[in-house]
């Protein structure tokens, strides 16, 4: 709740001067080992409940705080993160699942192999807005 914008910023821009940096909110082992996602983070459980347009008309204030600072965590990153800017497969719409490649731990499953390209898609659901910002940054 209390952010130091000045630790942000400098914690962004930290770098060996002239040195070229890709800058991202999340790293692919977050979805990769079952950790849950940004956006998963701030809305939890509500991102299976209250991403609907249809049946939940006015977002919740869980919903509605964690679009936001979705939002404002991506372009932070953008504007001071570097020289480039990295998203993972799926991150830039507020995919709720993680990613988890066949390999023995997980018995050789595709079953998290996957990602649900549709919910940015559909016009019902709240995911859209994530994308279309994406889209304008």
């Amino acid at each position: 709740d209390e952010w130091d914008m000045g630790h942000i910023t400098h914690t962004l821009t930290n770098r060996r001067w002239m040195e070229k940096v890709i800058a991202y909110c999340e790293s692919h082992d977050q979805a990769i080992v079952g950790d849950k996602t940004l956006a998963f983070w701030m809305m939890d459980a509500e991102m299976y409940t209250g991403m609907s347009i249809q049946t939940q008309p006015k977002a919740s204030m869980c919903v509605d705080r964690g679009l936001a600072l979705h939002k404002m965590l991506r372009m932070l990153v953008l504007g001071l993160g570097g020289e480039g800017y990295l998203n993972f497969m799926g991150n830039e719409f507020g995919h709720p699942e993680w990613i988890d490649f066949p390999r023995p731990e997980n018995g050789w499953t595709y079953d998290k192999c996957r990602r649900r390209w549709d919910l940015a898609e559909d016009v019902l659901l709240r995911y859209k807005f994530f994308q279309a910002f994406d889209e304008l940054m």
